[in-house]
């Protein structure tokens, strides 16, 4: 199937707003933060996890509770957390970030709704580009769904284990988008006004912030937005909350500092089965994949700088 240019354009328009506020969702919280906790008056959560399953079912409820950093601080063993950290001072590292196919597009994506007057040059972009247009977006998800699984099928960075799971992810979403109103008017002028208050609250604007908080702030800062993003779904019949909470995790195998966690949920009214792998570092269990994409996300080491040239010695003076 060739999609047109100006189709293509739109819906990588439309992913940006929409279905990124989806991947936002995939890693981040459901409800505001407790506004009457008092500052230091929780511990922070342990890193990593006491058993394989608890990885993931850990993981799932920082999420609930809308603990965005204490999913990356119970993701991560200390040293490595602190690593990340570090580069996310220096815009070396965006990891979680980094999880989304989209996070290329974050900055661009802040800019975009914190920009002067955001919302009216928002909805005339909707208004020329995608109102109305249902029929054309939903044929347009239908063919990158297709797209979708032939890339995973001929790149080599994914093993089986995640192109089985992201195949299933981009069934369910490519259904999921096949069906929403994604054209309709008033949806539209709804979830910009919510993404652009969202991003508005989250007080960044761009890459830089993010430098300026690091990693624990700034994915803190971030919550607006994805609840913004958790609102606009529902717009569209996807309920995250839902997704979230149908998550069950089973420890099938260990062997070792080695498991494999089975992992059962429900996306867009499609039932998701996948098994990942996990592994025990300093007597805590943490999800491989998130290791070596944290770790993956770091710059190289300095090299070290050489060895001082031993000292020739003098020649005996002359007699």
């Amino acid at each position: 199937m060739h999609m047109p240019v100006s189709t293509r354009r739109n819906w990588r328009f439309l992913v940006s707003v929409l279905i990124g506020a989806l991947l936002f969702s995939a890693c981040s919280p459901s409800n505001p933060p407790d506004s009457t906790a008092k500052p230091g008056a929780v511990a922070p959560v342990p890193h990593g996890a006491a058993t394989p399953d608890a990885a993931v079912s850990d993981l799932i409820a920082h999420l609930r509770r809308n603990a965005l950093a204490d999913v990356a601080r119970t993701a991560l063993p200390a040293s490595l957390h602190a690593r990340v950290e570090a580069a996310w001072r220096t815009g070396k590292s965006r990891w979680p970030m980094t999880e989304l196919p989209f996070d290329d597009n974050l900055p661009g994506l802040l800019k975009a709704l914190t920009a002067k007057d955001a919302e009216r040059k928002l909805n005339a972009r909707f208004k020329q580009q995608l109102s109305g247009q249902t029929r054309a977006l939903q044929d347009a998800a239908r063919g990158l769904g297709l797209f979708g699984k032939q890339y995973l099928g001929r790149e080599g960075q994914y093993n089986a284990q995640q192109r089985q799971h992201y195949v299933q992810l981009i069934d369910a979403m490519s259904a999921w988008a096949q069906k929403a109103p994604l054209g309709d008017p008033a949806r539209g002028k709804e979830s910009i006004h919510l993404l652009v208050n969202g991003a508005t609250r989250t007080g960044l604007k761009g890459d830089e912030d993010l430098s300026r908080l690091g990693m624990d702030a700034g994915l803190k800062a971030l919550v607006p937005l994805y609840i913004a993003g958790k609102q606009v779904l529902a717009l569209y019949g996807l309920g995250v909350d839902a997704t979230l909470a149908s998550l069950r995790a089973e420890t099938v195998k260990i062997e070792g500092n080695k498991a494999d966690v089975r992992v059962r949920y429900s996306l867009a009214d499609k039932d998701i089965d996948t098994v990942m792998k996990a592994v025990k570092v300093d007597g805590r269990w943490y999800l491989a994949d998130y290791l070596e994409d944290a770790e993956a996300s770091l710059p190289p080491p300095e090299p070290e700088a050489p060895a001082a040239l031993a000292k020739e010695p003098k020649a005996p003076a002359g007699r």
